[in-house]
């Protein structure tokens, strides 16, 4: 068996519900100091350490019904946007210490929680459509159609111009794809600082990426075969499980350890704040579409950072071209501050200096050392995103602020 299917074999063996029995779970609350927070949303995390919130629903412009959060404030806006099959829980449920959205509203900051179509909180239409047809979007359109509605939607309810914009993992592909097919975004965004940048996929290191990749053709067939439209639901049994063997006393904490090590090369539980873990790991995944991971796939596959390729036939139709064309970042003129560390296994630093050569607008790369072995998951859930994140964010946006006043 080679390595590939080891892996593969040790993530379905550590996602299976059954693992851990109830009674179990109930012990693991009983344990926690943090349990109460990992059955909360994020209007309800909001809530709980009492900062003043709101609830907005954007529509897109194909209809789709965007769930949006807002932490209110008197300064310039903020959005956040989180990473592929995450939701805006990303950015709240280590609490006020250690999350960024928090500390943005703390320091003044009218900060906006973006969610894209299909989690958890998105999963409504204007329309009455049929499940197909609904979850027939990849990355594409969350950069192409929700993010560009949500930026309208802050601007015009704020009153600016523009709005700063923080961006994780697939939250950066998605500033990518809209400014570059809707290069007149560029212009209502004042800095984006773009954590673990994702376009090129070339060298990722995800170890299963390989195996996915050769059998890509099969997995699009299968997904269309047997209606797999969503993937990665946010599930209240997997909840249920993961604040089981993630707890601090769990006596298969391993599980836990197994999982984020296959799927995100965490070496350390530690460098997760362990206290936070059932927190962190009962809020993801919260869903998203297929399309969105063969889309990844396509890219690594191809070593392009493309459009969604249909196939020959429907790609004449779509594109006037056998082949997707490239994004064209060139036209993305932001100003950017790319953050990125030499051991992500998604955004490599290989794959990250061709996208620096590519942008044209980059102010800052922070390039994080190999010795701080600072992984994916990290950038929004590490124990250490106090230092290592947060406080420079906030120094960038600080210095924006005073510069435009």
């Amino acid at each position: 068996m080679n390595l590939s299917y080891k892996l593969l074999f040790i993530f379905c063996i550590s996602n299976i519900n059954s693992a851990v029995s109830f009674s179990k779970y109930k012990l693991a609350r009983q344990s926690s100091e943090h349990s109460e927070d990992v059955f909360l949303d994020s209007l309800q995390l909001l809530q709980k350490y009492n900062y003043t919130s709101e609830k907005h629903v954007v529509i897109t412009e194909d209809g789709y019904k965007l769930k949006t959060f807002r932490i209110t404030r008197k300064g310039p806006p903020v959005l956040l946007v989180h990473g592929i099959g995450d939701s805006s829980d990303s950015w709240l449920v280590l609490g006020p210490k250690y999350s960024l959205a928090y500390q943005l509203a703390d320091a003044g900051y009218d900060v906006w929680i973006f969610n894209a179509r299909g989690n958890r909180y998105c999963k409504e239409h204007v329309k009455e459509i049929p499940q197909k047809l609904f979850w027939d979007f990849s990355y594409e359109e969350i950069g192409s159609y929700d993010v560009p509605a949500t930026i309208n939607y802050v601007l015009s309810e704020t009153n600016y111009s523009k709005l700063s914009y923080v961006g994780f993992s697939q939250g950066t592909t998605a500033l990518f794809v809209m400014c570059s097919l809707r290069p007149e975004y560029n212009k209502k965004i004042d800095h984006a600082v773009l954590l673990a940048p994702v376009a090129w996929l070339k060298y990722t290191k995800y170890p299963l990426i390989d195996f996915f990749s050769k059998k890509l053709s099969f997995l699009t067939w299968l997904a269309e075969a047997q209606n797999v439209y969503e993937v990665f639901p946010f599930n209240e049994n997997l909840n249920l499980y993961h604040a089981s063997v993630c707890d601090a006393l769990s006596p298969v904490r391993l599980l836990c350890e197994l999982e984020l090590f296959v799927n995100f090369g965490l070496q350390k539980l530690t460098n997760l704040l362990p206290q936070k873990l059932p927190v962190i790991t009962t809020h993801i995944p919260a869903g998203t579409s297929a399309r969105v991971f063969l889309h990844f796939i396509q890219g690594y596959s191809t070593q392009r950072f493309q459009r969604y390729d249909y196939g020959a036939t429907k790609n004449l139709e779509v594109y006037s071209s056998a082949v997707p064309p490239e994004y064209d970042v060139s036209l993305v003129s932001v100003p950017s501050t790319l953050v990125a560390s030499e051991v992500d296994w998604f955004s490599d630093a290989e794959d990250v200096k061709v996208l620096l050569k590519k942008l044209k607008s980059v102010t800052k790369l922070i390039q994080l050392n190999e010795t701080l072995q600072f992984t994916h998951l990290e950038f929004v859930y590490g124990a250490r995103v106090n230092s290592i994140i947060n406080k420079p964010v906030l120094t960038i946006l600080d210095n924006l602020k005073r510069n435009v006043t």
